[in-house]
């Protein structure tokens, strides 16, 4: 049995990034369930794969919230107990042989570390964000999970430069869901007059959606005809969602060519990649993964990102044009190569459609999935061999 740990809403609609990763996940293996706040059906899966925690909204705010750096100086003893105790059916049912797969919660992992352990079960952890943050913390010395996956090599590099005791170390890059994500038909054309550049995600600094708001008035000066559409909010999953000072800001600085729309669920931003020319991801901060790029290769789309945290591995193997983060004038250049040359728009989607299959179908990232699981029972069965 596989549990997955999720610190969010279980759903396609109100769940982010690490909701749609343990669905996807789960699809391979009918024997798992998933361990969350909050759920609907919107997944698909039968009532007895999902476990519903209501307690976990309120571990979350806790660790994650505005309360974190209080939670950093209660005793690890009465942290470990808290989160024992809220865990306490999940815990109860373990037995040898068993998965706890615990996705970004750093502190519930280590917490509920050695209870796992003790009753001949296994913990994965799957670093979605950067365990820096955690390195030079006391409590962090003895997190030892029995396999620790990271979606980037970037991510897993950094990590074990700060944290060079963690052992069982894996990449396993994100996958996008295929039936979602596909490229227009063979015999149908996008119409866009002018070329349509497409942004997704949050409408924060970090990703540097104000590079992109300046390169497009830099292409409007070079009287560049494009246009772009930005989707987003200023937080993942638009629930608490409002107007930001940043978000002001925006606004104030956008050119006629820039166009702003509210947040869209996974299952409804789809079109959108199918219906953009260009998609444009202008993080300037050490992005783990970058989800959006697989996206729009899955649809056939080139993108255009910065050459940051794990985006460089994204673009391995083509449709992806590299530029140096915070420069407008280097995103302007990349972006009007493409505007201009329908061709070679055609000829890098082609390539990141490619790539895409090759590389980030969750048939592909389930094998690796299953080749880390595989080696962790193969680890038990030496461990009961010897007793």
């Amino acid at each position: 049995m596989v549990y997955h740990l999720l610190g969010e809403p279980f759903s396609a609609y109100t769940g982010l990034a690490l909701a749609n990763s343990v669905a996807n996940t789960m699809r391979f293996d009918e024997s798992s369930v998933v361990v969350c706040p909050e759920a609907d059906d919107t997944w698909g899966f039968k009532e007895d794969r999902i476990l519903v925690i209501p307690q976990l909204n309120i571990l979350t705010v806790m660790i994650r919230g505005a309360s974190m750096r209080g939670w950093r100086f209660v005793p690890s003893s009465t942290r470990k107990q808290i989160i024992c105790s809220i865990f306490g059916s999940v815990l109860s049912t373990l037995k040898s042989g068993d998965i706890v797969w615990c996705y970004n919660w750093p502190y519930v992992a280590q917490a509920l570390q050695s209870v796992i352990q003790s009753k001949g079960a296994k913990l994965i952890y799957h670093a979605h964000n950067s365990l820096a943050p955690y390195a030079a913390r006391t409590l962090f010395k003895s997190f030892t999970p029995d396999a620790l996956i990271f979606n980037s090599e970037a991510m897993r590099q950094e990590a074990l430069r700060l944290m060079p005791y963690l052992k069982n170390t894996h990449t396993v890059h994100n996958g996008a869901d295929e039936a979602l994500f596909y490229p227009l038909p063979a015999d149908a054309a996008r119409n866009n007059t002018p070329p349509v550049i497409l942004y997704v995600g949050r409408l924060v600094p970090q990703k540097g959606v104000h590079v992109l708001i300046e390169a497009m008035r830099i292409l409007q000066k070079r009287n560049i005809q494009a246009s772009c559409k930005l989707v987003g909010s200023s937080h993942a999953g638009g629930r608490r969602s409002k107007v930001t000072t940043y978000i002001k800001s925006l606004h104030k600085r956008r050119s006629p060519n820039v166009q702003f729309e509210q947040f869209r669920a996974a299952t409804d931003i789809a079109e959108e990649y199918r219906a953009a020319d260009i998609f444009c991801c202008p993080s300037i901060w050490q992005e783990p993964f970058g989800n959006v790029n697989i996206e729009a290769m899955a649809s056939g789309v080139p993108v255009v990102a910065s050459r940051v945290g794990g985006i460089p591995e994204i673009a391995a193997e083509g449709g992806v044009l590299l530029v140096e983060p915070d420069s407008a004038v280097g995103l302007a250049d990349a972006l009007q190569r493409l505007i201009l040359d329908k061709d070679l728009r055609a000829k890098i989607g082609a390539e990141g459609l490619a790539s895409f299959r090759r590389r980030f179908t969750w048939t592909v990232i389930n094998r690796q999935h299953n080749h880390i699981i595989r080696s962790l029972e193969s680890h038990q069965a030496e461990i009961e061999l010897t007793r």
